[in-house]
């Protein structure tokens, strides 16, 4: 695998993911690309952006390492993604008729692929990047590194998760269709995605960390993916707001990587007071959890 060179990817205009409409407002300019929002169903999403073609290269070289866009600190701070998926699996697990056969789409180091494996699910995963999914097969998991697009299903599944994934698929209609057809009857599909209308989205406006707008296509709200949803036979059973794991060292990286110097500066302040070097939290990401299901 050849590194990617972000700045030869084509950009494409593309309509509205949800809707189909064409008439759209520019809202926000951010790293040089239009963030705009659908005048017919309020859908916020990047366009242009880069072209279905070519999206899913920005995933296959070292995504999990890289600054600019991606992942720099993935693996350096698992224990935390690993109490978030421990925390999420509890969330889903009163949603669940049986423990059957799961796949987590997007399941990069396979830290969730761990927590249902020790729970006794059959697991199968999807993921791009090469040296993850290497090490994945290493494992013994079984991962296919296609894109959900291009994915062979083995069988229905009763547990489909999207852990942040949503917001990069270029193809939401066709990948709705197919994941509808995917869950088993009694099957759920979980996911985590960023909430537009969350009061982090509203405080920062165009400086919120989740507009990452080479990889994340879409920001979507409660409203949203519900009509998402409805239009593949699918219906919200639960949606709650979102969160992870955080301790200082990552919200003070955070804090710096996203340019507010003077909040790192009065944090690091209040850390030293309190001494609250060591300590951990649950923190609200401004995302949304949504638990999905079939209709009967």
């Amino acid at each position: 695998m050849t590194k990617i060179d972000l700045s030869k990817l084509k950009l494409q205009a593309y309509p509205c993911p949800i809707c189909g409409s064409h008439n759209h407002r520019k809202i926000y300019s951010i790293q040089g690309f239009a963030i705009v929002r659908c005048n017919s169903c309020s859908m916020t999403f990047v366009n242009p952006r880069i072209c279905n073609e070519q999206i899913f290269d920005i995933y296959r070289y070292e995504y999990f390492q890289r600054r600019k866009d991606g992942y720099d600190n993935y693996q350096t701070i698992a224990h935390l993604r690993i109490q978030t998926f421990e925390k999420w699996y509890q969330d889903i697990l009163p949603f669940c008729k049986s423990k059957g056969l799961a796949l987590d789409i997007g399941c990069a180091a396979g830290y969730f692929l761990d927590v249902l494996k020790r729970d006794l699910w059959q697991t199968e995963g999807i993921e791009l990047e090469e040296k993850m999914y290497q090490s994945l097969i290493k494992q013994g998991y079984k991962v296919s590194n296609q894109p959900l697009e291009d994915f062979v299903p083995s069988d229905q599944y009763d547990l489909i998760t999207m852990f942040d994934v949503i917001e990069h698929l270029p193809e939401l209609q066709a990948d709705f269709a197919k994941l509808a057809d995917m869950l088993s009857p009694n099957g759920i599909l979980v996911l985590a995605t960023p909430n537009i209308d969350s009061f982090q989205s509203k405080v920062f406006g165009d400086r919120w960390f989740q507009f990452k707008p080479i990889e994340h296509l879409y920001y979507f709200s409660p409203r949203t993916l519900k009509h998402l949803a409805q239009k593949h036979g699918l219906y919200i059973e639960s949606i709650n707001k979102s969160g992870q794991y955080a301790d200082i060292p990552f919200i003070s990286d955070r804090l710096q990587r996203y340019g507010f110097k003077l909040l790192v500066n009065v944090f690091n302040l209040f850390v030293k007071l309190f001494r609250l070097k060591n300590f951990n939290w649950y923190a609200d990401t401004g995302s949304i959890f949504v638990i999905m299901r079939k209709y009967n």
